[in-house]
């Protein structure tokens, strides 16, 4: 499988059940496709989000490359990892109990200004790819300059800090300014 997420193999994970995190985490540490293979699911979630952001007129119809081009740059500044990602014997991100039963994350659109605190928060710059354990219990609704204070000194603080840093540069960038610019056409 490559970044992409084409395949012609069975999903990860058929036909078995996790019962305990435990086993959900064994079943990530022994996939090599656990961080990528949701990418194909997470073009079609990213339509809702992008819409919110102001390009009404996006679709998968009218913009797949756009699209794909978006969740691959975002993508690419997590290193292609769930955005709190550090690592360990065992993965530290994972998904909802409802899917243990899967050997890959299961990624959700995250928001560095939270949603619930922002004013503002559904702009292009504020998105990105979060795993359920982590929007849910590391971000908690806090903006991430509040995670990066509660947990100074973490190897997640740094893992972010690090994120931030290649988000910026990607910002600044001719290829962001040329994707922003082809997605104003849809506004």
């Amino acid at each position: 499988m490559n970044l992409t997420g084409n395949s012609t193999e069975d999903p990860p994970g058929k036909g078995f059940r996790c019962s305990t995190l435990r086993q959900h985490r064994e079943a990530l540490s022994h996939n090599p496709n656990a961080y990528i293979y949701d990418l194909p699911r997470v073009r079609l979630t990213v339509i809702n989000q992008l819409r919110k952001c102001g390009y009404s007129k996006v679709s998968l119809k009218r913009c797949p490359e756009l699209i794909a081009k978006f969740v691959e740059l975002i993508f690419s500044t997590q290193e292609n990892l769930p955005f709190f990602h550090v690592n360990g014997p065992l993965p530290y991100c994972w998904n909802s109990p409802k899917d243990w039963d899967k050997d890959y994350i299961r990624y959700e659109w995250g928001h560095l200004l939270s949603r619930n605190q922002s004013v503002s928060p559904d702009e292009i710059e504020n998105l990105c790819l979060q795993s359920a354990r982590c929007n849910k219990h590391i971000q908690t609704s806090m903006d991430i300059n509040e995670v990066l204070i509660w947990l100074d000194g973490s190897a997640v603080a740094n893992r972010i800090r690090d994120v931030l840093k290649k988000r910026e540069t990607l910002f600044k960038s001719e290829e962001w300014a040329k994707l922003l610019n082809d997605f104003n056409k849809f506004q």
